[in-house]
């Protein structure tokens, strides 16, 4: 199974909700800052941010992007049977999403719109290197809820070949059900008894 171009964009983009928390907070007015911590309900004030629309929109959308992420993989049919006859995890290459992490605290903020336009085109380019390589489904918030990148030894119709496997759970030897999307396995970790 081949991601289409707009899935894997939201795909890309539900990756990114954690910068996007990052943004807003560094968009939240100084004055809130400043105040004291508030102890009781009755006197907490929410706090304001400089650019509100474009915090605010920024987090609902890479959130959105997030949960459906986490419903596609949920839905996804795992109906092909994929015998593992042993498996080794790999360490997650996460150097691509870590660069705009970098990139956003060095003086990315949403009062300067060409800060803005720089970072959207950098990372329009990681969707593109992402997506033609393939590994739009490999992302950190998927290590964050439980999933782990697997390079598994298994046999399809009786065929033997080394795999990348993202699975919940650490494959064993035996047969799990799973999907294929852009050249990776996908498994719940649903073993087939």
């Amino acid at each position: 199974m081949q991601f289409r171009l707009v899935p894997a964009f939201l795909v890309f983009l539900g990756s990114y909700f954690p910068l996007a928390i990052i943004l807003g907070l560094q968009d939240i007015k100084q004055e809130f800052w400043e105040k004291e911590l508030c102890h009781s309900w009755r006197n907490c004030v929410l706090p304001t941010s400089n650019h509100p629309y474009l915090s605010l929109s920024t987090i609902a959308v890479t959130l959105l992007c997030l949960a459906l992420t986490i419903m596609v993989l949920r839905r996804l049919r795992y109906k092909y049977p994929l015998n593992v006859i042993e498996s080794k995890p790999i360490p997650s290459e996460l150097i691509s999403y870590s660069f705009p992490y970098i990139v956003s605290f060095m003086g990315v903020d949403y009062g300067s719109a060409g800060k803005i336009a720089g970072l959207a085109v950098f990372l329009i380019w990681l969707f593109l290197i992402s997506y033609r390589a393939g590994q739009i489904i490999m992302n950190p918030i998927l290590l964050v809820m439980g999933w782990n990148l697997y390079e598994a030894k298994v046999s399809i119709n009786h065929h033997e070949r080394i795999i990348k496997l993202l699975s919940m759970e650490s494959p064993t030897p035996g047969t799990y059900f799973c999907q294929e999307v852009q050249g990776s396995y996908i498994s719940m970790g649903n073993r087939k008894e």
